[in-house]
């Protein structure tokens, strides 16, 4: 496909402080964008949180997602919530590239999602340069 996951150091940069915007406003505790293939392009997240990991799956999920929404002609994929019964993680679409955020904190979530659906956008037009 020929996309382009090596970033400039201007365009790491501005990546790095976009995802400082993000965590000032909300909660989180782990805080990436990836690939839809799952190859990290940054991550911050608290001691514990495997970036290899939360990368890879984010890539299969997203993957099924995408499946869902295309066979129940729902459209193109914009974000998928994950719960459980002690955290969640929300991978928001940014182009070609997904925003994760995870945390353990569910009195957060509404506004864990209101901030990535915002900045899912700003990082797109980070990674298009």
């Amino acid at each position: 496909m020929g996309m382009k996951t090596e970033l400039s150091p201007e365009v790491k940069k501005k990546l790095v402080k976009t995802l400082g915007e993000i965590s000032r406003y909300c909660d989180l505790d782990a805080l990436a964008v990836v690939t839809r293939e799952g190859r990290r392009l940054a991550f911050f997240a608290q001691k514990g949180t495997d970036p290899d990991l939360l990368s890879a799956v984010s890539a299969a999920v997203t993957s099924t997602g995408t499946m869902v929404t295309q066979q129940l002609m729902h459209g193109d994929l914009w974000e998928v919530i994950v719960r459980g019964e002690t955290g969640y993680t929300i991978l928001s679409s940014a182009g070609e590239f997904v925003l994760i955020g995870a945390s353990r904190e569910f009195f957060s979530m509404g506004l864990a999602v209101r901030v990535l659906r915002e900045y899912r956008k700003k990082i797109e037009k980070v990674l298009a340069g």
